[in-house]
């Protein structure tokens, strides 16, 4: 009798801060992953374990060993085990791509608390945990963010000090580093003069004895790097703007501007945004001939300004100038085409709910269980408290039985925490995104007019690409998953199963 070959797995667990180390928070993903590999009769090769390592991206230590691993031919290895998606990967793009390279190596992606796997409904699901990893760590991003910029609107530079800067205590701002700075406003002296090139101006500093940080002689790519810093006379260029720096610069304000090209008789301006709210598409949109980004413009009449959306240069047999209003109405209408209907919305929320349903009732079961042993836990530690105030237990007994009691709530509290996946609420999340998609033209319209920045974020959420113009309409281009799937289902509807029982509701 012939017996099936052996399953082989490996077990990947992080945690993205050293605080998190210190708990149980690793034990406890290692603990699942083992258990769904009982479950599915899986044999574990090797444990990685990441500890205070972000998963923005895929440059992680025991990541990269463990793809590696799982690259090894001799190791053969069936599937790539975590406890969530959002640990394999909190970026999109990353995640397609490691998932793509452990494929072609024979491995596929498993979660032990959440159902994806290889059918459509798995992978459905796995995309749609992969899109709300990316959505929470933009979340975190944007409130790190906002700390970040209230240092930065008080002059602080929050980042690594460049060379010529050192910081005399951690936390404190920017200082001149006495034996570097010399060097560098003797960079900008030299360049001013209009006699040295970058490659001979490195090859100057060299002789002189300026090094690096890493103790490496100065090359032309530095000096240029150096040269282009505003923070070197004291402006700190940060996401679009510039702001003053409330910190000693090495290089005057006019010295700087006599190094940058184009930038003769101007004067630096301060919280100056580099984007324009009055072309918001002339960032996403290529002509589809040359591929350079379309730009915009007003040029002046003699009674009013026209605006345009057109080539930054005219060389390209496919360039022309496009009115703003013409422009923007053909986008709203590719937009509209793009937008999921109601049919198919219906479908997909019907979908994920039932999936997150199913896979999660005996989890909710377990938390209900988990919260009546903390009530339980509760009373005790109010009965020992109460059995010390009679008498009956000494400070030392009351001491131990206390600590006894807190240590069990402490560890009910972290299985709940382990569990709070099945707290997501899931339908309103779907209605939020949906909020968004469904009429993506109106979304777009109204973001156009209430708040830029938040324009900008939609466009880049549903066109992680560029978007082609061939001067007439828009092309093909990389799509959000969720427009994406709604797209190819407009060709083929085999690709988004129906649950049973849901087909007559959406008869013609």
């Amino acid at each position: 009798m012939e017996t099936s070959p052996k399953k082989t797995g490996i077990i990947y667990a992080r945690v993205s801060s050293a605080e998190q180390v210190d708990n149980t928070s690793l034990e406890s993903q290692e603990r699942y992953c083992k258990e769904y590999a009982v479950r599915e009769a899986i044999h574990i090769s090797q444990v990685f374990v990441e500890r205070g390592e972000s998963a923005k991206t895929a440059d992680r230590t025991e990541f990269n060993k463990a793809i590696t691993f799982c690259a090894n031919k001799k190791n053969k290895i069936d599937y790539f085990i975590v406890y969530k998606v959002d640990r394999f990967a909190r970026n999109q793009d990353d995640h397609a791509v490691v998932r793509g390279m452990l494929k072609r190596h024979g491995t596929e992606l498993r979660s032990a608390t959440e159902p994806i796997n290889e059918t459509p409904t798995g992978r459905l699901m796995e995309g749609v945990m992969a899109t709300f990893a990316e959505f929470d760590n933009n979340v975190r991003t944007e409130r790190s963010k906002g700390g970040m910029l209230e240092q930065i609107k008080k002059g602080t530079w929050v980042w690594q000090a460049p060379i010529g800067y050192y910081r005399p205590h951690k936390g404190s701002n920017l200082a001149k580093d006495p034996k570097v700075a010399p060097f560098i406003l003797m960079v900008f002296e030299e360049y001013a003069k209009g006699t040295y090139s970058y490659e001979l101006l490195a090859k100057y500093l060299a002789e002189r004895g300026f090094k690096t940080k890493m103790g490496k002689v100065p090359c032309a790519q530095l000096i240029e790097k150096i040269l282009k810093n505003p923070l070197y006379c004291g402006i700190m260029r940060v996401w679009g703007n510039d702001y003053k720096g409330n910190f000693e610069p090495i290089v005057p304000e006019e010295l700087f501007i006599q190094c940058q090209e184009g930038y003769k008789k101007k004067t630096l301006q301060f919280n100056r945004s580099v984007n324009n709210p009055g072309f918001p598409l002339r960032r996403i949109c290529v002509c589809a001939t040359c591929q350079k980004s379309l730009t915009g413009s007003s040029p002046k009449g003699r009674k009013v300004n026209y605006a345009y959306y057109h080539h930054h240069k005219q060389d390209c047999p496919a360039a022309k100038f496009i009115p703003r209003e013409n422009f923007e109405q053909i986008f709203v209408e590719y937009l509209n085409e793009l937008s999921p209907g109601a049919k198919y919305e219906k479908i997909f929320k019907a979908i994920v709910l039932d999936i997150w349903k199913t896979n999660y009732k005996k989890l909710d079961e377990n938390n209900a269980r988990i919260r009546k042993d903390m009530e339980r836990l509760e009373q005790e530690r109010q009965a020992i408290f109460e059995l010390h105030r009679s008498g009956k237990y000494s400070d030392d007994e009351f001491t131990e039985q206390k600590a006894i009691i807190n240590q069990n709530i402490y560890h009910k509290r972290q299985l709940l925490q382990d569990n709070h996946v099945e707290e997501f609420n899931m339908e309103e999340a779907l209605e939020y995104c949906f909020r968004f998609v469904r009429e993506s033209s109106k979304t777009w319209l109204r973001l156009k007019k209430q708040s830029y920045p938040r324009l900008m974020r939609f466009q880049k959420q549903v066109f992680p690409q560029k978007i082609t113009f061939d001067g007439k309409k828009f092309g093909t281009t990389e799509l959000s998953l969720v427009l994406k799937m709604n797209k190819e289902n407009g060709a083929n509807k085999s690709q988004l199963v129906t649950l049973p029982g849901f087909e007559p509701g959406f008869q013609a």
